[in-house]
């Protein structure tokens, strides 16, 4: 194939912020080439599960805050002017011990960022929320500015919209690998190469086969999303619960969405895996107990009422969490070619910032500076990161 086009970006990887990356760039006129060797969104990442949560409250770091906030305008925009919601902000329930760090941690940070939290008695959890029958000597921490997206929604919208702008979209297209010269990068797909100014790589698990050549210290780890059928439907009505968790393992879970089932899952724990290209284990029955435990424990509309009943599991998918050392992002340029920008290592917790990531993406790769604060996600924190020869470019 004949070099016929040469693009102002080019993306590897329409994911969560690839495909907002892409919209951003479109929308302000630039052309886009985008990659992917799936068809987003799929079950081969990090953006498996249909929902994802959104929340203010940030005890993972005081940076994340304003992100999470302008992040949720932008849900908010985008869902208006795209006429579909895509943030819905039914609020999250935290609950657990009211001296424990996990609730310690969210309600400093609420005070902290002076964000609007109820503090609930055990009593008063129980009776707003009746699924919840959790122990006298705990708390719930209610906040309201938080919810659920929909991760279909926001993934096939964003690349519709971009598409629409006159963003070239290839699915189901593996990236061999690049090539950056002063001022141009080259794409080798399996179908041919592509030229651009600009190269974003943003390829979830797959980012220390684009960019090996950095020697990222990432670490992609296996998770398990159950869904099950509450034994008291109504209880978990998306109008009745809101987003939740429960300390074991940072255990959170999600109303029944449209009739889908409760979604659980882990957000700490699971195993790691050598590649997302090795055999990634299905779910089964070791993923699954540890969160039937944690609903009969607090749960039991869901689970355990009576004695020796249980929800029916309606369906498990792995996902794939790409975790840094710190659990922080690294968003910045290629230290030995500006031309390329890369955001990866999100640690399971980056789908809410997605279009203010993309944005972020858009303006780096074209200004080659952002004025979003995400100076702390930069690369300068892993000293002992160095560029390797060949790396993930073409030989």
């Amino acid at each position: 194939m004949s070099l016929t086009r040469h693009y102002d970006v080019a993306v590897l990887g329409m994911g969560t912020m690839g495909s907002f990356a892409a919209y951003w760039l479109a929308r302000r006129g630039h052309s886009v080439v985008g990659f992917d060797r799936f068809a987003p969104p799929h079950r081969h990442g990090s953006h498996s599960g249909d929902s994802r949560v959104y929340r203010v409250a940030y005890p993972e770091g005081s940076g994340y805050v304003p992100l999470a906030r302008q992040a949720g305008r932008l849900w908010d925009d985008l869902g208006e002017i795209w006429e579909g919601k895509l943030l819905h902000r039914i609020g999250m329930l935290h609950m657990g011990n009211p001296e424990s760090d996990f609730i310690g941690d969210v309600a400093e940070c609420a005070r902290v960022h002076m964000i609007e939290m109820q503090r609930l008695q055990a009593e008063e959890v129980r009776q707003r929320y009746p699924a919840f029958q959790i122990p006298d000597e705990y708390v719930g921490m209610f906040d309201p500015e938080a919810g659920w997206i929909d991760v279909h929604a926001a993934l096939l919208q964003s690349r519709s919209e971009a598409e629409l702008l006159g963003a070239e979209i290839h699915l189901h297209s593996q990236v061999l690998g690049w090539k950056a010269t002063k001022g141009s990068v080259t794409v080798q797909t399996a179908d041919g190469e592509y030229q651009a100014s600009r190269l974003i790589v943003t390829a979830g698990a797959w980012a220390n086969t684009l960019l090996r050549d950095l020697g990222l210290p990432l670490t992609v780890r296996r998770k398990v999303l159950a869904w099950f059928e509450p034994l008291a439907p109504q209880m978990f009505d998306e109008g009745r619960v809101p987003v939740f968790t429960f300390p074991e393992n940072w255990i959170y879970g999600f109303p029944d969405i449209h009739g889908q089932g409760v979604r659980l899952a882990e957000h700490l724990g699971g195993e790691d895996v050598a590649s997302a290209d090795g055999e990634i284990a299905a779910p089964n029955a070791a993923d699954i107990d540890p969160i039937r435990a944690t609903m009969a424990k607090y749960t039991p509309s869901l689970a355990g009422a009576p004695p020796g009943s249980a929800a029916k599991l309606l369906r498990s998918e792995v996902c794939l969490y790409t975790l840094t050392p710190d659990e922080d992002f690294v968003i910045d340029h290629h230290p030995e070619h500006p031309e390329v920008v890369f955001a990866v290592g999100f640690s399971g917790h980056g789908f809410k910032f997605a279009p203010l990531i993309g944005q972020a993406l858009a303006e780096l790769a074209i200004n080659a500076r952002t004025v979003i604060d995400i100076d702390f996600m930069a690369l300068r924190r892993f000293p002992q990161t160095a560029v390797r020869p060949a790396g993930g470019q073409l030989s």
